[in-house]
Parts: C-alpha cells; structure tokens; sequence
C-alpha cells in the first residue's frame, strides 16, 4: 500500500509538471522548456508501468528493466538540457582542467560496480554513463558560475536541483540494496519523496534559467 500511493504521488507530480512544461514550451517556443517537458514525461511513463503492475499483480514488477529504461532516457533530456544551457551561455565560459572534475567519474564507476551485485551490468553501466553527464554538466556550470560571479547566476537553481535529482537517485538505489520492507520507516520512501519534490523544483529552476 505505501509502494502504491508513494508512487501515485510521484505519478501525479511528474504528470502536472509535463503539463505546465509543455505548455511553456510551445506557448514561448523555448527548447529548454520543451526538453523538460520530455523528461517529466518519459520519467512519468516509467512510473505508469510500475504503478500498474502494482495495482494488477499486488508485488513489484520482475521486468523492471521497462521503467528502468524509461527512467534512464528521461535522464537523456535532463542531460540535453544542461548541455542546451551552457551551450547557449558558452560564450561566458572558459573551460579549465580541475581535478575535481575527475572526481565525478571515479564516483559513478565505484556506485556502478556496487550496484552490480544486485542488477544487470548494461542498466548499470547505462545508469553510470548518463549519471557521470548530469553530475559533470551540473558541477561544471556551478564551478564557471563561481569563477565568474554575477555571469548567469539564474543558472545556479538549474545546476544545484540536477545534483539534488542525482544524489537523490543514488540514494535510493543504495537503500533499495538494504531493502527494509514496505514500512513507513523505509528510509526508500522518504528518499523518492524528496524525489518527486525535486522535480517540482525544476519548474521554478528553468523559469529563472530562460527568463520567462
């Protein structure tokens, strides 16, 4: 029971976020938006499938690599869209060697080999390639926005929710391993509740990016 309504929760959320993305997109004709738009949407049709398995055969689904895979290409248009942003500003930017940035992929490598003793190497290393993007387009843009303060500060909300999107992800997938049972105290659920609210900060997060 707490599986189905913390997930029709995340249904409800990510389908009026779709909505009002959308509808920003093609009434302002502004790709960011469009591209936002598409992530809540393919990330809601994950979420469709696993919410009906629930609700027809009462367990989670065997087949999960269906919305796994949907949640990974919704990943792939959050990534168009940092890539879409600092396209756009790329003129303000100047890329410089920092080893912190190789840091980001040591991170991803690492999670992905843990996670292999629970799940398929391909979702893995596919889960792996798309998180090491977000998180590198995400810091990359922080790490400009603080060299050069006051150059596309808008920008820093966009950056800052991608990580919070990303470590929330990674969090639930770690709790996932130590599965608890369906209890209320399951730190998973609090995990995906912090999830769906990240993506209504993405609303407020491109709205100061594009300026509209």
């Amino acid at each position: 029971m707490i599986s189905f309504i913390e997930n029709g929760v995340q249904l409800a959320v990510t389908c009026v976020c779709a909505v009002i993305a959308l509808y920003y997109g093609v009434w302002l004709k502004e790709r960011n938006w469009i591209l936002l738009g598409l992530f809540y949407g393919i990330f809601f049709l994950g979420d469709l499938y696993w919410q009906l398995y629930i609700i027809f055969y009462s367990n989670a689904s065997p087949v999960f690599y269906i919305s796994d895979y949907s949640w990974y290409a919704s990943y792939l248009f959050l990534l168009m869209l940092l890539i879409n942003v600092n396209r756009k500003n790329a003129k303000n930017y100047e890329f410089q060697f920092r080893p912190l940035f190789m840091l980001i992929p040591v991170f991803t490598l690492g999670m992905c080999i843990f996670f292999t003793h629970w799940g398929d190497y391909i979702s893995n290393i596919v889960a792996m390639v798309l998180m090491t993007g977000l998180i590198w387009h995400a810091v990359y843009g922080l790490k400009t926005l603080h060299d050069k303060p006051g150059q596309g500060s808008d920008r820093r909300m966009l950056f800052l929710v991608t990580l919070l999107f990303c470590g929330t992800e990674y969090a639930m997938w770690v709790s996932s391993c130590f599965w608890m049972g369906e209890t209320i105290w399951n730190v998973y659920y609090w995990f995906d509740i912090l999830l769906s609210v990240s993506f209504v900060l993405f609303i407020p997060a491109v709205r100061r990016e594009v300026g509209k």
